[in-house]
């Protein structure tokens, strides 16, 4: 299994319930490589913090809020 941190402006507070469905998949999400850029275009994100298993995510382990 491999730890992944997600980058997104969307707040999901309910990940846990929808952890493969959750809007932050079908929105805007960035990876630690684009973290520059999605701060300039966004003044809140939100860090996820979860464990895939190949492409498939298996367990979310949390979640903190970044601002400028």
């Amino acid at each position: 299994m491999e730890v992944v941190k997600v980058y997104s402006p969307v707040e999901d507070k309910k990940i846990r319930e929808n952890l493969g469905k959750s809007p932050i998949w079908s929105g805007q999400r960035y990876h630690i490589d684009e973290l520059a850029e999605a701060k300039k275009k966004h003044s809140v994100l939100f860090e996820y913090t979860f464990k895939f298993d190949g492409l498939k995510v298996v367990q979310f382990t949390g979640m903190k809020k970044i601002t400028k």
